[in-house]
């Protein structure tokens, strides 16, 4: 009864500045909320911190490792090569400037297989045969950024590999195994597709060169990774 009472003796003209007011109050709010999405502060790091210019990805990789023809000594016949494999890549990198930036991350090359029948040679014993090729490593570059278009870059990347490898061998006389590890340099070329710093989310399609084991077998792969960069 206070409140409808208190409403009926107010002044028409007081009610019209209050509305007034009021509007004028949730304008400025609601453009003070745009004017701050505009700047995007980013999901996880607020803006102008240290943090500004870190990204990080995944990817799945595609690769194709030469290993499996190095198991063929001259007396494995039916012999099939899955040279094909799939892989990953964690990725971590700090944008120095718009075309440059420093990357580093793990790669897992996938793995590749080779199987047959051996009449028994200089490097299998009679019988069912089989070898297996599993490699990952870390890696650390400068990656290279030129625009091509308003959303389209292309990249470029150079680096080394740290790599460990793993080799299976399966024959009728048991089972062995060869690890390795080293370094070797890498590279890779690609395109970027950027949707801009308000979603701050970027695609890449890489082809990217590793050298892994002391035979350095070639593992050539295409990438396709999500970036997320930070304010």
């Amino acid at each position: 009864m206070m409140v409808h009472k208190y409403l009926r003796q107010m002044d028409p003209h007081s009610s019209l500045l209050s509305a007034t007011v009021l509007t004028a109050t949730l304008t400025a709010a609601g453009s003070a909320l745009a004017a701050d999405d505009d700047n995007d502060k980013g999901w996880f790091i607020p803006k102008n911190t240290p943090f500004k210019n870190v990204y990080i990805g995944a990817g799945v990789d595609i690769a194709r490792n030469d290993y499996p023809g190095s198991n063929q000594d001259g007396s494995v016949s039916n012999a099939s090569e899955d040279e094909s494999g799939v892989g990953s890549g964690l990725f971590v990198g700090y944008q120095i400037n718009d075309n440059l930036a420093i990357q580093g991350g793990h790669r897992d090359l996938g793995e590749a297989d080779f199987r047959g029948t051996s009449s028994g040679g200089p490097s299998w014993d009679a019988g069912p045969v089989r070898a297996k090729h599993e490699a990952d490593g870390w890696e650390l570059g400068v990656m290279g950024r030129w625009p091509i278009s308003a959303r389209w870059y292309a990249l470029g990347f150079v680096g080394m590999f740290w790599w460990e490898s793993k080799e299976t061998f399966y024959e009728s006389t048991g089972r062995s195994t060869v690890t390795e590890s080293g370094s070797d340099a890498t590279y890779a070329l690609g395109f970027e597709f950027d949707h801009g710093l308000r979603d701050r989310i970027v695609y890449r399609f890489m082809g990217s060169h590793h050298s892994v084991g002391d035979d350095d077998y070639d593992v050539d792969s295409v990438s396709a990774t999500v970036i997320y960069r930070f304010p």
